[in-house]
C-alpha cells in the first residue's frame, strides 16, 4: 500500500491549490497519482464498485493509471502530483483529528514548488516524503497494542542493566512474551535480544571513542564479561573493542 512506503515516488509532476465546484465524474486514467489534502469539500470515489470517502483534513491518494468515478461537494484543496515506481490498483484515505502539521506540509510544498527558489525540487519532495512518514508513525502508533510500546520503552530505558530479560520486560509492561517477541520481530526484522545487544555495542562504541577503558564501557554498557563482550564485538563488527578508540577520530 502507498501510505506504508512500499511504492517509491520516482518524480514530481507538481504541486497545485485547486478549487471546483461540485459535481459527478467519470476520471479516465492518468499518467501520474495525487495526493490531496482537503480542505473543504466531499469526495466519494468509486472504483470497481467499492466506494472511499474523504471529508474536509482528510488526505486522498489516488493512483495513477486508475480509472474511477468521483462526486464532490464544492471543493478545495492542495494536491501533489507525481509519477510511481509501480501503478497501485485502489485509493487511499487518511483521516485523523488533528492533521495541522500535514496540512503545513502540504502548503510548504506548495510554496516552495511555486516559487521555483533554488533547491524547490529536493525540497518539495522532502515534504511530501515527510507528508507519508507522518501518516505511517500515527497509522503505526495507533495500531500499536500500547502494552508494546511499554515494553519497548522499558528496553530504551534500561538496555545498560545486565539483568534485564525478556520475561522481566515483558511482566513489568503487562504483555504476553510469546505476543512481544512476534511484535517485535515483525516491527525491527531482529529479536528482542539482538536488539539490547546492538544497543549495548553502540553505547560501548561511544564510551571507548570518548577514553573510557574497554572493560569499564563494557560493565556500563550491560556486558558483565568483558571477554564476551569481545567475542560479541569481533562477531557482530569484525574488529576488537580496543579498535573502537579511533572511531571518534
Amino acid at each position: 500500500m502507498f501510505f506504508s512506503g512500499e511504492n517509491p515516488i520516482t518524480s514530481i509532476v507538481g504541486v497545485e491549490h485547486m478549487l471546483w465546484d461540485g459535481g459527478s465524474f467519470d476520471i479516465n486514467p492518468r499518467t501520474y497519482s495525487a495526493l490531496a489534502f482537503r480542505i473543504k469539500g466531499d469526495a466519494e470515489i468509486i472504483v470497481n464498485g467499492a466506494k472511499y470517502s474523504a471529508g474536509a483534513n482528510d488526505i486522498l491518494y489516488l493512483p495513477q493509471n486508475l480509472r474511477y468515478h468521483a462526486q464532490y461537494t464544492d471543493t478545495e484543496m492542495i494536491v501533489f502530483h507525481f509519477i510511481t515506481e509501480r501503478d497501485d490498483i485502489a485509493p487511499e484515505v487518511y483521516s485523523a483529528e488533528n492533521t495541522e502539521d500535514i496540512y503545513k506540509m502540504f502548503l510548504q510544498g506548495h510554496i516552495f514548488w511555486k516559487g521555483k527558489k533554488a533547491g524547490f525540487y529536493l525540497y518539495t519532495m522532502s515534504k511530501l516524503y515527510s507528508i507519508l512518514g507522518t501518516i505511517f508513525e500515527n497509522r503505526a502508533r495507533v495500531s500499536l497494542p500500547p502494552h508494546f510500546i511499554n515494553a519497548v520503552s522499558i528496553i530504551m530505558s534500561d538496555f545498560k542493566n545486565s539483568g534485564i530479560s525478556v520475561s522481566r520486560i515483558c511482566k513489568s509492561a503487562g504483555i504476553c512474551e510469546t505476543s512481544f517477541r512476534a511484535l517485535f520481530k515483525k516491527y525491527y526484522l531482529k529479536t528482542p535480544i539482538e536488539y539490547i545487544t546492538d544497543l549495548r555495542l553502540d553505547n560501548a562504541k561511544s564510551l571507548i571513542s570518548n577514553g573510557v577503558s574497554v572493560e569499564s564501557a563494557a560493565l556500563e554498557s550491560g556486558f558483565n564479561d568483558p571477554k564476551y563482550f569481545a567475542r560479541t564485538v569481533k562477531k557482530k563488527l569484525g574488529c576488537t573493542p580496543r579498535e573502537f578508540k579511533y572511531f571518534g577520530k
